[in-house]
């Protein structure tokens, strides 16, 4: 009897006590999980240590052991350690299960957009790591190009064939005040450039919510040009801001009327604009913000502004 005791006891143990053990695994993990995705999203800003320790302490236990590790330049993994103690299997000298578990998460940049998008094209030069203040200017046709923009049955992934939204002033005018959104575009796909393209007026961009120069209405600072969006009801469909656009980067510009590729993206917050016809400027800066992916992504550089970012789960 006793023997068959010491059996069922055992027995007991070993159901409560793994069970325990695989509930906080799952926990643990969770735990891991969230701090490495709130790591990775600070990368930009430089917080990604404390991100990821905030984030751990808010949902870890008592006692946990955090560590956190980045790669320097796009990941943040960060290791959980819990001991807990046990209910039955003390008896047999077991007192305790630790549980380690470890999360990676990876930040990149978006290479797919759609809908606002600038009917603008900057050089990589021009851009200059988001440093650069300038969407537009009509006199400088070899860093800026008009270009033509896919319409929404578009496949192709630029504007060089199929359906496009020509790059005239009444187009150009409607894209800039997101009445007339564009297709899909990718990374590598091509565009259809109108270096001479006559531009509407600088009235466009300044008539725009929510006045000249003042980006703090649409989008909060989180530092080193990192910011998130304030939603306001000026918004268009997609919850992004009217002054906030896509920009296609791209290696150089033809001398005048040609294509280009599409080497990446960036944001841009329109701040003003000036003249109109054949010296149209718009100014602004690039901003990095974190949004859902929306399909491709491509290599995350550190340190650029402008970067459109996502974050997800690489280990």
């Amino acid at each position: 009897m006793v023997m068959f005791l010491i059996v069922v006891l055992g027995g007991l143990g070993m159901v409560l006590d793994l069970g325990n053990g695989y509930f906080q695994r799952q926990s643990v993990q969770n735990v891991a999980d969230a701090a490495a995705l709130a790591g990775a999203e600070a990368i930009p800003t430089g917080t990604w240590s404390a991100a990821a320790t905030q984030y751990a302490t808010l949902n870890d236990r008592t006692g946990d052991q955090v560590g956190v590790a980045y790669n320097g330049s796009d990941s943040v993994t960060v290791k959980v350690t819990r001991t807990v103690p046990t209910f039955v299997l003390g008896v047999f000298g077991i007192s305790q299960i630790t549980v380690t578990r470890s999360a990676t998460a990876t930040i990149a940049a978006i290479g797919q957009v759609n809908g606002h998008v600038a009917p603008y094209a900057v050089t990589q030069q021009v851009y200059a790591n988001g440093t650069g203040t300038e969407l537009f200017n009509q006199n400088s046709p070899g860093a800026y190009g008009t270009v033509d923009l896919p319409a929404t049955t578009n496949t192709t992934g630029g504007s060089c064939s199929g359906t496009t939204n020509k790059g005239t002033p009444t187009n150009v005018q409607n894209e800039i005040a997101d009445s007339l959104p564009a297709g899909n575009l990718v990374v590598g796909g091509c565009l259809s450039v109108k270096s001479g393209a006559s531009q509407p007026s600088a009235t466009v961009v300044n008539s725009l919510a929510p006045a000249n120069n003042d980006i703090s209405a649409d989008l909060q600072s989180l530092g080193d040009g990192t910011y998130q969006i304030i939603h306001q009801s000026w918004d268009d469909a997609n919850g992004l801001p009217p002054r906030l656009i896509y920009v296609p980067i791209v290696a150089n510009l033809p001398s005048g009327n040609g294509t280009t590729t599409i080497t990446g993206f960036a944001w841009f917050y329109m701040t003003a604009a000036t003249g109109g016809g054949s010296s149209l400027t718009i100014t602004g800066q690039y901003v990095t913000i974190n949004t859902p992916t929306t399909g491709q992504t491509i290599k995350y550089t550190p340190g650029a502004q402008g970067q459109l970012t996502t974050v997800e789960l690489t280990a």
